[in-house]
């Protein structure tokens, strides 16, 4: 191995140090260590306790879950802005793919670099006197720092989904064991009988009861709509000032699950319901970041202050959630990538194509499609429904979609 020092101007590229000042980076830069590893070495071993955190500068990184489940990470793209596989014990085996340039932090270097740093005195926790931009780049430190330590509260999925999940991964389960569970909560097991007998299935024998209801639309589809009705109730809030956002973000979250649906309908390898899922958890990060800004007055009162908050973490605080609850990978890449308009990992379409692509068509006739690539600009475009994706299916796509908005925000009883 051979050890290099980083300039601060490459640091500022790394989400963990977006905020802080040359000062605080010239402390990085000369505590941190760089460093180059030849192709198919261990970096990180599955369920390490290891304190130190590692960013990819250089090349690339294979990660194979506790799973068994693999996915990679290139340099310079999005997954690459944040440490890898930083929760510990590590769920992940992580090794070089390809000759690779590392940074690595040992303990609590981020926190000496903020503390020693002049500017850090100004951001004390105890200072009363400043001025709103220093007390938001406070605020994002502190919940920077919450997140990395694992302090920041992170939503839990919701009791009913978890079990469904448990009983699904016991193959000795069956329909009746999945219903009995449904039915300790009446709403979710209507929710359920109303899915089997809805537009959206179209079966051919009414479902009468929960355990036929899920025998007719088959244990994988009844899990994610479990998981996607029981989603709701997160995306509430006693505060009033939060109350209309949070609307907001789950009604947005149900257009962007119908348009994928679609997308995924129309694009063979897809599974519609795991796109729908996809769509309404790609945002769920900032439901939890929502919850936290009630302990900041500062953040409550500007819709500019919690908006930059929102930017600078909901991927992290996003892919934080989705582990904690033992979400697939490509779930996890979804509330990474999202809004990253030139995403193109490979020659064939993902999730994140998906949903992207369910973005910009609900964008079409908004203010907002000014502010994004033409729709048949993106690599997206041209590898959902085996690259037959014309303008002209486009619109026919987003007609269609339509209906499913409207089927699926009456089966989440909007």
């Amino acid at each position: 191995m051979e050890t290099e020092v980083i300039d601060i101007e490459s640091l500022k590229f790394f989400t963990p140090f977006q905020s802080l000042s040359d000062k605080q980076l010239d402390y990085i830069a000369v505590n941190a260590q760089v460093v180059k590893i030849r192709s198919d070495k261990t970096i990180i071993d599955l369920d390490s306790k290891s304190s130190h955190k590692y960013l990819l500068l250089e090349g690339s990184l294979k990660l194979r879950a506790f799973d068994g489940s693999l996915s990679t990470i290139e340099a310079n793209t999005e997954r690459a802005k944040n440490p890898v596989a930083q929760l510990r014990p590590s769920r992940y085996h992580v090794s070089t793919s390809s000759p690779c340039k590392i940074l690595v932090l040992k303990e609590d270097c981020l926190n000496t670099a903020i503390e020693q740093s002049d500017v850090s005195s100004s951001f004390s926790l105890n200072e009363t006197v400043l001025d709103d931009e220093h007390e938001e780049d406070r605020i994002l430190y502190e919940l920077i720092l919450e997140l990395q330590q694992g302090n920041f509260v992170l939503p839990s999925l919701p009791h009913i989904a978890m079990r469904i999940r448990e009983i699904i991964a016991d193959e000795n389960s069956c329909a009746n064991d999945i219903a009995k569970v449904i039915m300790t909560d009446p709403a979710i097991a209507a929710k359920i009988i109303k899915a089997a007998n809805s537009a959206l299935y179209q079966r051919h024998k009414k479902a009468e009861d929960c355990k036929t209801a899920v025998v007719s639309l088959g244990t994988k589809v009844t899990t994610q709509l479990v998981t996607a009705f029981t989603l709701k109730e997160l995306f509430k809030t006693p505060n009033e000032m939060l109350k209309n956002r949070m609307k907001k973000l789950w009604e947005h979250s149900i257009e962007i699950a119908s348009i994928s649906y679609v997308l995924a309908k129309v694009t063979p390898g897809f599974n519609a319901e795991h796109a729908m899922l996809a769509g309404l958890i790609h945002d769920i990060g900032n439901v939890a970041i929502l919850n936290k800004a009630q302990d900041h007055p500062l953040i409550m009162d500007s819709e500019k202050h919690l908006d930059k908050i929102i930017n600078k973490m909901h991927a992290q605080v996003g892919s934080s959630i989705l582990r904690r609850w033992d979400f697939s990978e490509d779930f996890i890449k979804v509330v990474e990538e999202t809004e990253n308009w030139m995403h193109d990992d490979s020659d064939k379409s993902d999730l994140v194509d998906i949903i992207n692509m369910a973005h910009l068509h609900s964008y079409i006739g908004s203010p907002k499609q000014r502010e994004v690539p033409i729709i048949d600009q993106t690599p997206a475009f041209h590898k959902l429904a085996l690259g037959k994706l014309t303008p002209k299916l486009s619109i026919k796509v987003l007609e269609k979609a339509n209906e499913k908005i409207e089927d699926t925000k009456s089966l989440l009883s909007l």
